[in-house]
């Protein structure tokens, strides 16, 4: 049997990167026994492109079965204790990005408010400007009253 590296040598064709697509789509749950499987299924189909020349995606339904039913064997494989376990970590992992994400935009919205709020009251402060000579005036009339 030929190693992956050599089979990849030939370019795989685009019926078989949509295959593997789908059973990839069709295979929500990230590990590595899922990409050791993908890996597996991609190197068999490219072996079985290599002996049949013009292979279209049918011919790999028709060999392999549907991206379902390839997913589907995978999945049965799957303890379900271990499935609802790499499930539950993806929905646990996306509630924590949402929150993070809901955090930042509310912590970004009060500085923009906050920002704009001291825009407003300076624009309503009136404020005494002094030449230098007056200011200088001002600090000497304050150091004599201490």
């Amino acid at each position: 049997m030929k190693s992956l590296h050599m089979v990849k040598a030939k370019k795989m064709s685009n019926d078989i990167k949509k295959y593997i697509k789908y059973v990839k789509k069709i295979i929500s749950i990230h590990s590595k026994d899922k990409k050791e499987f993908i890996q597996l299924l991609t190197q068999k189909i490219i072996e079985f492109s290599n002996e049949h020349d013009s292979c279209s995606y049918q011919d790999i339904v028709d060999e392999f079965g549907s991206p379902n039913e390839v997913a589907g064997s995978y999945i049965e494989t799957l303890d379900s204790d271990e499935i609802i376990k790499k499930l539950n970590k993806k929905k646990i992992i996306n509630i924590f990005i949402s929150v993070i994400i809901i955090l930042c935009i509310s912590v970004w919205g009060f500085e923009r408010y906050r920002i704009n709020q001291l825009i407003d009251e300076a624009k309503h402060t009136k404020m005494k400007t002094y030449t230098a000579e007056e200011y200088k005036e001002k600090i000497a009339k304050e150091k004599q009253e201490k």
